[in-house]
């Protein structure tokens, strides 16, 4: 992602509009699953709750936007730091996160453009 920054000149907006068409956010794709769309971009552990549909989670992970039940957290899993059990300005939840922060603005710009 830091690449693509790079290459489109540090322009956010094209990156993410780069990234909804490249991950096939269609009018049809958001129009089925808008509310829980909706509800994952404020905060993604939306979908870990019981009623999400399988369906989108395999969706949304076969199209590499986010991280459906996330790795352990233990200092000693890590080189580093662990990342932070929740972050929602990151969109990273306790058990699902978007890829990226672009990642997660290009499923909410498709949602005001569906």
């Amino acid at each position: 992602m830091l690449r693509r920054l790079y290459e489109y000149r540090w322009d956010v907006e094209s990156v993410v509009g780069g990234v909804a068409l490249e991950k096939r956010l269609s009018t049809e794709f958001v129009s089925r699953w808008r509310r829980w769309l909706e509800a994952a971009v404020e905060d993604p552990d939306a979908l870990w709750s019981g009623g999400s549909p399988e369906e989108l989670m395999r969706e949304l992970e076969a199209r590499n936007l986010l991280v459906y039940n996330m790795y352990d957290r233990r200092p000693s899993f890590w080189i580093d730091q662990p990342p932070p059990e929740k972050d929602p300005e990151l969109g990273i939840g306790k058990n699902v996160a978007w890829q990226s922060p672009i990642h997660r603005e290009a499923v909410r710009r498709a949602l005001r453009e569906a």
